[in-house]
């Protein structure tokens, strides 16, 4: 039985790599939004992170529970989350704005504790929907489905805790994960019982390998995106190669372009700069992102000749997928810190098997296990979890250099640091204050941050 788990999560602060997860929420229906199951899990706070005061203070966690020793820890955490994917395989995973951040948290948790099956929510038949999306193909194809809240700009915003109570869900605890999710599905039905046939549409997108025969088979389709704060817009195209060195990542010639033929018939670097120059004529999808692709909702004798014309243009898509290799060409990845390695290549079978025995073993068994591992990642990853829960099996001298590593860490003062440093929590917190947040909140946070980061030896200001 197909069956649609709903989730959501609420976390530390807005990075991917270096935040993590406070708490995981999901709801698992069957395909008519009838209720199966629902969980709602909470863990403690990782040694090596600093909250970031504004996430805290939207999702309104307390500096108490981010220390509760009777809740999981993040590795444990980690672990019953998988559990969980595994449970309901094969599920359709489904959440707001989930494909930009929920899934890639989630991946990230699972790969920094060291989980087996790091892209558990797309593996074991798994598909994926992201009602974001859907909700940009409902303002571009039905707007009159929904009502549109306006941001202070004067554009619509698509804030999930201002549209669903715009729309008549009142009972939303917005900013908790379970809130969220029941508003999410609050918002899915209320486009399939407005709209079933725009909402089977959006539906069936679901199936990456469906998207990627659709396009294949060179007719006009269409997809809604929406760049910056723009409104959305479905665009019609054609599929016209994939990337050499990614088969996610497909491209999508525009059919209502201006003088099409002459790219078709092009350079390469007339495609190049097609895709890269606004307006874009050739735009890149990738098929794992959960796109709105569906087939065109509108008949044109010119769009099906010209796909008629690249699909028997081999030249041109052999150009198109060069260039869609060479724009997304591999990044270098010398300076990257652990966390940012985490798609340097699949693990070996070997180094699977060890990721499997290590779920179910001692931490002294762990410690032995990754001495057989061979890549990098998984020692460096591994020994860090031993060293924040069983640091005693480690030598003194691995313990003073982790030490070190989070002084180092916490007091970067860099502009571009991609983690909350102790500058950055001070002056969230100045900000906090200034514009009036919960004095005795305000009082807690400021002794939970000067406890945290005196224990590892920095100075605290707030």
């Amino acid at each position: 039985m197909e069956k649609f788990v709903f989730y959501d999560l609420e976390t530390t602060g807005i990075s991917t790599a270096f935040d993590q997860p406070l708490q995981f929420a999901a709801i698992v229906t069957n395909l008519e939004l009838n209720e199966i199951e629902r969980v709602d899990i909470r863990c403690q706070l990782s040694p090596h992170i600093l909250p970031s005061p504004k996430a805290l203070a939207v999702t309104g966690v307390r500096p108490s529970q981010l220390e509760n020793n009777n809740l999981p820890s993040a590795f444990e955490f980690a672990q019953k989350i998988q559990e969980f994917t595994e449970k309901w395989a094969p599920a359709i995973w489904i959440g707001y704005n989930s494909i930009a951040f929920d899934e890639a948290m989630l991946r990230q948790m699972f790969y920094q504790n060291l989980q087996p099956n790091i892209f558990a929510t797309q593996f074991h038949n798994n598909t994926r929907l992201d009602v974001m999306k859907m909700v940009f193909a409902v303002h571009a194809e039905a707007p009159e489905i929904l009502k549109w809240p306006i941001n202070e700009k004067g554009k619509v915003s698509f804030k999930l805790d201002q549209l669903a109570p715009l729309n008549g869900f009142h009972a939303h605890n917005a900013h908790d994960a379970l809130g969220d999710v029941e508003a999410t599905i609050f918002i899915v039905e209320k486009i399939k019982k407005q709209r079933p046939d725009l909402y089977q549409k959006l539906f069936d997108a679901r199936d990456k390998d469906r998207n990627l025969q659709l396009l294949k088979s060179f007719v006009p389709v269409e997809v809604t995106l929406r760049f910056g704060g723009n409104a959305p817009k479905t665009y019609t195209g054609c599929f016209c190669g994939v990337s050499k060195n990614n088969n996610n990542m497909v491209g999508f010639f525009d059919l209502d372009q201006s003088d099409p033929l002459s790219l078709i018939h092009g350079t390469k670097q007339d495609i190049m700069n097609a895709m890269t120059k606004s307006p874009q004529r050739i735009r890149s999808l990738r098929l794992n992102q959960a796109n709105t692709i569906r087939p065109a909702s509108a008949e044109n004798f010119e769009w099906d000749h010209l796909c008629e014309v690249i699909k028997d243009n081999t030249t041109f898509q052999a150009k198109v997928s060069q260039c869609l290799s060479d724009k997304y060409s591999a990044v270098e990845d010398a300076d990257l810190a652990i966390e940012e390695k985490i798609f340097n290549g699949f693990y070996s079978y070997s180094d699977k098997d060890i990721l499997e025995q290590f779920q179910t073993s001692s931490w002294r068994q762990r410690l032995t296990l990754l001495g057989g591992a061979q890549d990098e990642r998984i020692q460096q990853l591994g020994r860090r979890l031993i060293a924040f829960h069983a640091g005693h099996l480690l030598s003194p001298k691995y313990n003073d250099t982790v030490q070190e590593f989070l002084a180092e860490k916490w007091t970067a003062s860099a502009l571009d640091t991609k983690w909350t440093t102790i500058a950055s929590v001070q002056l969230q917190l100045d900000e906090l204050e200034e514009g009036g947040f919960d004095e005795t909140l305000l009082s807690e946070m400021k002794a939970f941050y000067r406890g945290r980061v005196e224990a590892q030896g920095c100075s605290f200001d707030g």
